[in-house]
């Protein structure tokens, strides 16, 4: 199956990502996903644990997970969680 492409846009916080990951997990369980995230105007932590969870579930799926345009934000959080390698190694570009 092709790679799915996911874009999220608006808020990634605690009230949405729920949500998010529910959409992201059916299709990753399926095949390779491809995440848009260049639509997002407002992160808190929740976001950085959603990637960390998306990026744990693709392992254990063996399909593919890759990022476009992470907010600045989410990069910062991604330092104090310790991921900042692998999400740069999975991410198209950046804003």
């Amino acid at each position: 199956m092709a790679e799915q492409v996911i874009a999220i846009a608006g808020s990634l916080t605690m009230a949405t990502a729920g949500q998010a990951y529910r959409d992201i997990e059916k299709k990753l369980a399926q095949s390779d996903v491809f995440i848009d995230l260049s639509g997002v105007e407002q992160i808190d932590s929740s976001a950085v644990a959603l990637l960390v969870t998306i990026l744990r579930k693709a392992k254990i799926s063996r399909n593919c997970v890759r990022f476009d345009a992470i907010p600045a934000s989410i990069n910062q959080f991604s330092e104090i969680y310790g991921i900042e390698d692998e999400l740069r190694s999975r991410t198209q570009s950046t804003s």
